[in-house]
Parts: structure tokens; sequence; C-alpha cells
């Protein structure tokens, strides 16, 4: 197969989008994915679209995800500190800055759609991630529709049910499409009763139902995977119903309201919703992380705290980064 050919089993296309489904890929043998090329990537990347986070070892204690800075350090210095630490690199959007990432992405969906019936997005992105061995992504449920294409390394991954009030509350779900809350959910261990468990190796891709809440934990080894989001008329259907109930649960009051997605009662709905945020009746706040590290590649961990780095600035302290759809995400 060409180094971006994608497989996926015949007895599992009808189920692509509707349960987890594990193919495989040949990107482990493509060249933008060596150290050399890594190194050029970060080198060249755009920095305030690139996201560095630290974690702790216990996927129940989301305060440990911390934002790291980075700037002055270089794709070298970083990939050491990935190696070494306990560090998580977002390259977001890396299909924006390299025209050779693009091309990789629409041919990874290019070849989906050949092979899933009824399958057609109409726009896809991707996500460069870089992680150290050992590392993790806390209990999370993104909003577009994602797949994830694991390069280099093991890692293991959790997939809960999606849109199950048992793993996530309704609530949670209308602010993470708001933008008004981070993709991270409260966490017991007790849900991994109820997950799908899958150990990811090099040449494997998974993806699982829209809003399936998920988390990542790395095995002995630096991971590199591609995480893509793609958007169809049914997902972009979801999140505008949801924006529109959550609209009327906080200005209005209104609970319970349906989560039908489709008919007069969504269309309505979010018209209204629309409408309101053109006359400004719908404010939304952002969320956004504040740094409290900075990537050092030598250090325990691959982090200093911030004001313990040599220079470091008081508006380095105050340093508010705002990432919406950019944390890390697998």
């Amino acid at each position: 197969m060409p180094a971006a050919a994608v497989e996926l089993p015949q007895a599992l296309r009808p189920c692509f989008g509707q349960t987890p489904v594990v193919g495989r890929h040949c990107l482990q043998s493509n060249p933008l994915f060596t150290d050399e090329a890594l190194i050029e990537l970060l080198d060249h990347f755009p920095r305030e679209h690139l996201y560095a986070f630290h974690m702790g070892s216990d996927p129940a204690r989301i305060e440990e995800n911390r934002l790291a800075l980075h700037d002055g350090i270089s794709g070298a210095e970083l990939l050491r500190a990935v190696r070494n630490g306990r560090l998580w690199l977002n390259v977001t959007r890396v299909d924006r800055a390299d025209v050779r990432y693009r091309r990789l992405i629409s041919d990874l969906y290019a070849d989906l759609r050949a092979q899933v019936p009824g399958f057609m997005p109409d726009a896809s992105q991707g996500t460069l991630l870089i992680s150290s061995p050992h590392a993790l992504v806390y209990y999370h449920a993104d909003g577009p529709a994602s797949a994830l294409w694991h390069i280099r390394g093991r890692k293991r991954v959790w997939v809960y049910p999606a849109l199950d009030p048992r793993y996530m509350k309704r609530e949670l779900l209308e602010d993470i499409f708001a933008g008004v809350r981070h993709e991270y959910l409260p966490y017991e261990p007790s849900y991994d009763e109820g997950a799908q468990i899958y150990d990811l190796e090099p040449g494997q891709w998974i993806s699982w139902p829209q809003n399936a809440p998920h988390r990542v934990t790395n095995l002995d080894s630096l991971n590199v995977s591609l995480s893509t989001e793609h958007f169809t008329r049914a997902g972009r259907q979801r999140f505008q119903l949801y924006i529109a109930n959550r609209f009327f649960r906080t200005r209005l009051g209104w609970t319970d309201l349906s989560t039908r997605e489709t008919g007069a009662s969504a269309l309505t709905k979010t018209v209204l919703q629309r409408a309101a945020r053109r006359l400004g009746l719908n404010p939304l706040r952002m969320r956004s992380h504040v740094a409290a590290l900075r990537v050092a590649a030598d250090a325990p961990g691959g982090v200093i705290d911030l004001a313990a780095a040599p220079g470091a600035a008081a508006a380095d302290l105050d340093a508010a980064i705002r990432v919406r759809g950019d944390e890390a995400h697998a």
C-alpha cells in the first residue's frame, strides 16, 4: 500500500461512526514522521498554534494537566523534552501550515469515502500529536467527529458509550459545543467497566462515534499520532442543536429539551438561537488555559515552573493562552 493508504475491514465498514472501529494505514512508513522531519516541522511551525501540556499519572486528577510555554525552544529541544519528560505536544491544524499534511489528510479521507457507504464529509482537518512515554490524555469528549491515526510507539485507548448520561451529562456536551468549557469531563474509575479498550500499534487507526468520551495512555515509548476531525451535514446539525438547547437552558431556564437533531422542532430552535446570537443575546465567554510551566529539555518531566524560568517576565506569569479545540486530545 502507498504511505497514505487506509484499510477498514469489510465487516466494520457499516459500523463506521456508529461503534468504535480499528483499521490499518501506512503512515508509519511516511518520511513526514521521522525525528528529522518532526524537528524541521517544529522549527518552522507557527508557535501560537503549538501547545505543550504537562500531565500527571492519575487520570482522575485533571488539575495536573498544565500548559507549558515553549517560545525560544528549538525543535530538537522540544523533541528531547518530549522523549525524556511527561509532555504532550499539539501541533494544531498542521494541514494549514504545511501543504504536505493537507494532501495526506485529504488522501486518508478519500480512501475512507471509497470504503464506507454513505460517508460524505465536507471538510477535514488535523493535529499532529507528539507525546512522551507513559503520558496520558485525560477523560474528555471532542465536539467534531474524529479519528486517531497511530504512527509511532504504542498507546492504550479507552472508549466509553456516546451520548450516555452515565458518562457525560448533556449540559457538559452543550458547553463543549459552545466553547465555554474545555473538552475534559469528570471521571470516575468505575466508568472503565463500560469502556472498550484498544491497544494501538504503529499502522493502526481508530475512530469512535461522535462525542463518545475517551481517554488515552501511552505505553513504553515516544508516541506520534495524527488526530483528524471531519465534518458532515449530520455532525453540523448536532452542533447547532446542542448550541440551541444550551441557549434556551441558560437564557430562558428551559431544561430537558429534545435532542432530536432533525425535524421542525430542531430547525426552529437553531434558527431562533442564530437570531439571538446576531442580536447579541447569546454572549459566550471562551475558556482559556493559563501557562504555569516552561519547557526545559533536560529538566525532570521536561518542564520547570514558570516562576523559576531564567529571565521569566511578569507578563509570562499572567499569560492566558486561549485554547479552543486545540487541546491535547485523541
